[in-house]
């Protein structure tokens, strides 16, 4: 190691840097071509790594550093300092080398945050731009409370990699209120940028619920709940993405906010940030009706949407489609200046057999075995049994083949085979309409785009009980909520490019992450300096995951105290440090 002083000069001002910088020795570039089987051996050239950036240290710990690189001995050691053992983890019975708070998880993610825009999105300049980036980091470190993210900071390096001091809880109160003033900006800046002349850009929309463990949301409401969690208030969240399924957007309702709202609210943010020439909007059956449709007109947008059953049959009915028309291949009928993309799915179709087999199975079964109860016991009601035989057939809507009736005190079925074969026929069988021209997209693209919000779908599982885990919220305020969304959404991005780089290693997420732990800073000079560097080597595992990201930056150096628990209202039995 050796201490490396730059100088350059930009703008007329002169800007200088002190370096601590590490010499390593790796082989060349091999020429083109192949080598020759007996030829020399390849050739090695010496590169230079930056292990930590000591810019801002005064410069007589700047002499004591580079006196310790000179492998001389400082002036206030009590003891001589050796190099550090090849691997990067401490040793029993090796007391010179002291590991430092965790870097790999904090240092890999902002490197691939800077690389994918997030932090020029969010911000670096100010403390709490910072400390938002860290709730960001966070998210994908425990998806716990802002209490539980300060209490981790203590062992992480937020002070190396993002220059920030000591915080609490209340500080990340105040992240969270920043990157909800600050959502539109920040998405936008995020937004892929506009098509070319004559391109149609495509985004999908989908809404879901977030139910409540609490009471005192400002957004928590009683409403439609899709988790079916009866008796919880719930929020409900609107998410906008690509046409790749890339999260875009994300807009936080009261629970008892319907579909069709939301997805107006989606169409001004296309209108507002956007300027391509053609916008396609895909959402699902719910969602894009009468005034939807009427406001992506009003705005120049094109819609892709799914029909519903009775609007199927109703254009069946009319002779306007065709049952014919359904198979595995998508066929297009076009009505009114409406693209009608018809296709069957053989795979939901065998599905949708099974379930109505197993469920007739079912209620022949509870039939059979009450039919056998009434018999052994004269107090059994039969009109009882008719009513709940009526009950099961409506639940599971057998009722269009089935009818059941009382022979004696027994209850008996009668099947309808012509009946049974008309429910089934739509089997796997929908509709995908859209006002796209065909210049702009195929019949299978159009298809496909509507398929396409299972992406969405995915997204939503993510954010809701997958990695992230949006809920529990653990807030109270509408505008932290809608931040506490926001670093939801940013984190979700980071993720999917941390998966996208790890699987091919056969890892998930939380894989990488558990590994990056393993990558600890290491003590720099003596220990009351309070400073630390990068490890020079790393395990196998480690060292998979680092070089899937891009290079760790070099620690930020300063006199500053690391974080320490400064709790407003601790545990019982923790005092406050």
């Amino acid at each position: 190691m050796f201490i490396k002083r730059n100088r350059s000069r930009l703008g007329g001002k002169t800007y200088e840097s002190v370096l601590l910088v590490q010499g390593r020795r790796v082989p060349a570039k091999r020429p083109p071509g192949r080598p020759p089987a007996e030829g020399p051996p390849r050739k090695s050239i010496v590169i230079h790594e930056t292990l930590a950036n000591l810019s801002r240290l005064p410069a007589k710990l700047l002499e004591m550093i580079e006196r310790f690189c000179q492998g001389s001995e400082p002036e206030t050691a009590t003891r001589p300092l050796t190099e550090p053992t090849p691997r990067a983890v401490a040793e029993p019975g090796n007391d010179e080398l002291e590991m430092g708070p965790c870097y790999g998880v904090l240092g890999g993610l902002h490197a691939l945050a800077r690389e994918l825009g997030i932090v020029a999105a969010v911000g670096e300049a100010t403390r709490t731009q910072r400390l938002a980036l860290y709730l960001v980091y966070a998210r994908l470190l425990l998806a716990e409370s802002r209490l539980a993210a300060a209490r981790a900071s203590e062992d992480h390096a937020v002070r190396e990699v993002l220059d920030v001091g000591a915080f609490d809880e209340e500080d990340l109160y105040q992240a969270l209120e920043y990157l909800e003033a600050h959502q539109d900006q920040i998405e936008t800046a995020l937004s892929p940028p506009s098509s070319g002349p004559g391109a149609t850009s495509v985004f999908l929309y989908d809404v879901t619920s977030v139910y409540f463990e609490g009471q005192h949301n400002e957004l928590g409401a009683f409403g439609y709940n899709r988790d079916g969690k009866k008796g919880k208030k719930q929020m409900v969240a609107g998410l906008l993405t690509d046409e790749q399924g890339e999260p875009l957007s994300i807009q936080l309702y009261p629970g008892n906010t319907n579909d069709p709202p939301t997805f107006l609210d989606a169409v001004d943010k296309l209108k507002v940030r956007l300027g391509a020439a053609e916008i396609a909007l895909v959402g699902d059956r719910g969602m894009i009706k009468a005034l939807g449709k009427k406001a992506l007109g009003e705005a120049g947008f094109r819609y892709v949407t799914a029909l519903t059953e009775p609007q199927v049959r109703g254009l069946l009915k009319s002779g306007k489609l065709q049952m014919e028309l359904f198979d595995d291949t998508p066929a297009e009928v076009e009505v009114g200046g409406k693209r009608y993309v018809l296709r069957r799915n053989p795979q939901t179709q065998a599905r949708e057999a099974a379930r109505r087999a197993d469920q007739w199975r079912r209620v022949q079964t509870w039939i059979r075995e009450r039919n056998e109860q009434v018999q052994q016991k004269a107090r059994c009601q039969p009109a009882s049994s008719l009513r709940q035989a009526q009950a099961l057939l409506s639940k599971y809507r057998l009722t269009g083949w089935v009818s059941v009736v009382l022979e004696g005190r027994a209850v008996a079925w009668r099947e309808e085979a012509t009946a049974r074969a008309a429910d089934a026929q739509f089997d796997g069988c929908y509709v995908v309409e859209s006002d796209l021209p065909v210049a702009a997209a195929t019949t299978q693209q159009v298809h496909d785009r509507y398929v396409g919000l299972t992406a969405v779908e995915r997204d939503f599982r993510t954010l809701k009980t997958g990695l992230l885990q949006i809920r529990p919220v653990f807030l109270r305020k509408a505008d932290r909520t809608r931040g506490h969304a926001l670093v939801s959404l940013l984190a979700l991005k980071l993720a999917r490019e941390l998966d996208r780089r790890v699987a091919p290693l056969g890892l998930t997420v939380p894989d990488a992450v558990d590994r990056l732990k393993g990558v600890r800073l290491v003590r720099l000079g003596e220990p009351g300096m309070g400073l630390w560097r990068l490890p020079e080597r790393y395990v196998v595992a480690q060292a998979e995951v680092l070089a899937a990201l891009p290079k760790l930056p070099a620690p930020v150096l300063s006199l500053g105290k690391a974080n320490v628990r400064r709790l407003k209202n601790p545990r019982n039995g923790r005092p406050i440090q």
